[in-house]
């Protein structure tokens, strides 16, 4: 096969798709893998990701298998290459490679399938047989479109800006029980709230969560679930306490799809720029996006805009390349400018503003 040949549908009875690294990545590649299937519709699609995706991932109706990678960054380099051999006994024609690295596309060389395509970053070229090359204006372009050249070779030329249903009636039935465990009742606004990001500095001041929330609860009758992972527990607990309102619960730890089906009873999602935002965005929540450094250009939440406000300092330095405090000065709370500059005022009237819309 050559390096450059398209690849035909009799090269792709299995393929494996190594998913992005990242939740939110993980959702903005999503719309391509559902391209290869309407591509190939006969294949088998196999996806490798790393947990916590994969409590989601098992529910995609366009992804036949989840293999959820047993290994974190920290393993040793024999450890990963264990777990890329034993991929072999699946006999893959190809793969597909989400991520940039160099490791990964090592891995996915050890994993014995015949085609490997992936962007050719890191000087990973040789390891491919498809390398894709950059654009040149990558980061101008948001997260969906940038993944789309990856499956050029395979004769697809366009993805849609939609998302298969991962939660379906008889889920939300299943889990209606456990929504009522947290402290919602079925005739209850609810209004989710995340306020935790992958990074500290995209993290909008948790203090500033509490007050909004008490003025929602309290002004609005909304009951407020404040979402987040086990790891989150302390700041969420703190918010809560600062509240002083019976109308916030709290929802900590939960399996990523039981997440799923708890954003699609809210009738409202206020996040930062973190998986969670995604995860909303994608089963259709109508959402206020706190955005720091994060870029609004390549991660805007993938929703209808009547849908969503994204609340964000557009300053002479965004987007940010998130070289955090050595291209700008933090602020006393150790915050970039962009996050610590956005007030209650601005998230509160962005929520007066879609739900004058909803």
């Amino acid at each position: 096969m050559s390096r450059f040949d398209d690849i035909q549908k009799k090269d792709a009875h299995h393929i494996l798709v190594w998913m992005p690294n990242w939740i939110g990545d993980v959702v903005f590649s999503l719309p391509t893998v559902q391209a290869l299937r309407a591509h190939f519709p006969q294949s088998r699609i196999t996806a490798v990701v790393r947990p916590p995706s994969h409590e989601f991932l098992n529910h995609h109706p366009d992804i036949d298998s989840v293999i959820k990678i047993p290994f974190s960054e920290k393993d040793g380099l024999g450890t990963q290459v264990r777990f890329a051999r034993s991929l072999r006994k699946y006999r893959f024609d190809g793969v597909i490679l989400f991520p940039h690295s160099l490791r990964s596309a090592f891995l996915a060389y050890l994993s014995g399938a015949r085609w490997r395509l992936g962007y050719a970053t890191e000087a990973r070229g040789c390891l491919l047989t498809h390398a894709v090359p950059v654009a040149q204006d990558s980061k101008k372009v948001h997260a969906v479109e940038y993944y789309l050249p990856l499956v050029a070779p395979l004769g697809i030329t366009r993805v849609a800006r939609n998302f298969r249903a991962m939660v379906t009636e008889e889920h939300m039935n299943l889990y209606a029980k456990h929504f009522q465990d947290l402290g919602i009742q079925n005739d209850d606004f609810v209004v989710a709230v995340q306020p935790g990001a992958s990074k500290p500095q995209k993290r909008w001041h948790a203090e500033r969560f509490g007050i909004l929330c008490q003025r929602l609860a309290r002004e609005k009758k909304v009951t407020i679930v404040l979402l987040g992972s086990n790891d989150e527990k302390e700041m969420i607990e703190q918010i809560k306490k600062s509240c002083r309102e019976d109308r916030v619960v709290t929802a900590i730890g939960l399996n990523l799809h039981l997440v799923l089906g708890l954003l699609q009873r809210c009738q409202l999602l206020i996040a930062n720029d973190s998986g969670i935002m995604n995860l909303g965005a994608m089963v259709g929540t109508p959402l206020v996006a706190i955005f720091g450094p994060g870029s609004v250009l390549t991660s805007d939440p993938v929703i209808d805009p009547e849908k969503k406000e994204i609340v964000t300092k557009n300053y002479s330095c965004s987007p940010c390349r998130q070289n955090f405090f050595k291209e700008c000065n933090p602020s006393p709370h150790q915050k970039p400018y962009c996050i610590e500059d956005i007030t209650v005022n601005d998230v509160a009237e962005a929520v007066e503003r879609i739900l004058s819309r909803i």
